[in-house]
């Protein structure tokens, strides 16, 4: 039986065990993450839904870095989480009061925008002929632009009593969008605030 020299049995050694601290340091990092995520993730969500996915990425990657064997890896991609974890949530107030803006100036502007499209509506669906300028095909548009306008403002409204203020101020522009393009249709001007 050959001897293995003394030199090469310690740098195996020394090898092994880098790779079992390395492996002991991912797996500590990555529970620092998740255990940091955990406590911040559904507020995150709610306001910040991108940042949410990417992060819910970024962990699965490093997790599944250390499931492949992959520490030095996992390492890599877990040290920094904590870190930046930490930044979402201390810029989570800022963007929550900016998205507080926004839903606020949409709420105060767009339903009424919407019940006077809804009211013209209702006047030409009842006239023989469309007045000057509105065609046929544009009226019907409009109306099935408005009837989705006002399902989308619905959900929007969910949304933002569920504090869910990312995707309620997604869905309000959505609205915002279809009001702009129905108004021309019907001949009506496009008030000033909706404009930007």
């Amino acid at each position: 039986m050959k001897r293995i020299g003394l030199p090469l049995l310690l740098s195996a050694l020394l090898v092994l065990g880098s790779c079992g601290s390395e492996k002991t340091a991912a797996t500590a990092a990555i529970q620092s993450a998740v255990s940091a995520w955990t406590a911040v993730k559904d507020n995150v969500a709610k306001i910040m839904p991108d940042e949410a996915k990417s992060m819910d990425g970024a962990i699965a990657a490093a997790q599944a870095s250390l499931e492949q064997g992959d520490a030095k890896a996992a390492l890599a991609a877990a040290k920094d989480l904590p870190a930046r974890i930490q930044q979402l949530s201390e810029g989570l107030a800022t963007k929550e009061g900016e998205l507080r803006g926004v839903w606020e100036a949409m709420s105060a502007g767009l339903p009424g925008v919407v019940a006077t499209i809804q009211r013209r509506v209702d006047i030409l669906s009842k006239v023989k002929s469309l007045p000057a300028g509105i065609d046929r095909a544009a009226f019907a548009g409009a109306k099935a632009s408005l009837a989705q306008a006002t399902q989308m403002w619905s959900e929007a409204q969910s949304e933002q009593k569920s504090g869910n203020l990312a995707s309620a101020v997604s869905k309000a522009m959505g609205v915002k969008d279809l009001v702009v393009k129905i108004l021309p249709a019907l001949n009506m001007p496009v008030p000033e605030a909706l404009r930007t």
